[in-house]
């Protein structure tokens, strides 16, 4: 863990559950972050997944970051992966 990203632990869903919707801090700013759930996944079941699997996801989030993927609202989506 090298602590580039601080998640915040708001983790939730969307109002239509079709993704996992959190905040992380990376150098001072906060930055909303999207993780869309894959076919096949119970809602719940993916947002228990994606708490619990927060180191895979810090290193996703960071690439889509490096890639410049943030929306034109500074949103971060991702399409998640089983």
């Amino acid at each position: 863990m090298n602590q580039q990203l601080i998640f915040n632990n708001d983790f939730g869903l969307t109002e239509d559950k079709s993704a996992v919707c959190c905040s992380v801090l990376q150098s001072g700013l906060r930055i909303e972050v999207m993780i869309k759930m894959p076919d096949g996944w119970e809602p719940l079941a993916w947002l228990t997944q994606i708490k619990e699997d927060g180191f895979f996801w810090e290193e996703q989030i960071e690439e889509a970051l490096a890639a410049d993927q943030l929306d034109g609202n500074g949103i971060l989506y991702i399409d998640g992966a089983a």
